[in-house]
């Protein structure tokens, strides 16, 4: 199952912790330092503070991780769960859906020309804490979720900086 939504967002949460590395850097499975990407990821985007004059959509694509696992495992009878569902066979494919699903809302809205001049692909590295951000418009995202959401900050330029 692959779906997707969208949120105007009258509040987004900042926190530093998302920006400096404090989150990326914490170890996970097989990186023992946290993210590889990091600094280069966050070095990529703005720091969020410094985004003022924005109105915000959440862009939001749903994917069904426990049946691409499943799907997975019947493909791969010898496969943990870990690797069925390791991001390295699915994540890219989303990540590109995402983004043109973004580009389509954009061009829809009409938001192209001077409105429209933000796209956060990983909204994280400017700082923006999503887990908070899309709990106050009523979308509780899981640690370990079975649909798994990714999401994409489209910024509206609304006033002049």
């Amino acid at each position: 199952m692959i779906n997707s939504m969208i949120h105007e967002l009258e509040d987004v949460v900042y926190d530093i912790r998302a920006r400096d590395g404090t989150w990326c850097c914490l170890p996970y499975p097989n990186h023992p330092k946290g993210c590889p990407n990091f600094p280069k990821c966050r070095d990529k985007y703005p720091d969020f503070k410094t985004l003022e004059g924005y109105k915000w959509y959440a862009i939001i694509q749903n994917f069904d991780l426990k049946a691409h696992a499943e799907r997975m495992k019947k493909k791969h009878p010898n496969w943990t769960p870990r690797q069925c569902r390791n991001p390295l066979y699915w994540q890219n494919a989303i990540r590109k859906e995402l983004k043109e699903r973004a580009i389509k809302f954009v061009a829809e809205k009409r938001f192209l020309g001077d409105n429209f001049s933000m796209l956060l692909e990983v909204p994280e590295a400017s700082g923006i804490d999503v887990f908070a951000t899309m709990e106050k418009v009523g979308l509780k995202l899981e640690r370990y979720p079975n649909i798994v959401r990714k999401i994409i900050f489209v910024g509206r330029e609304v006033c002049q900086k």
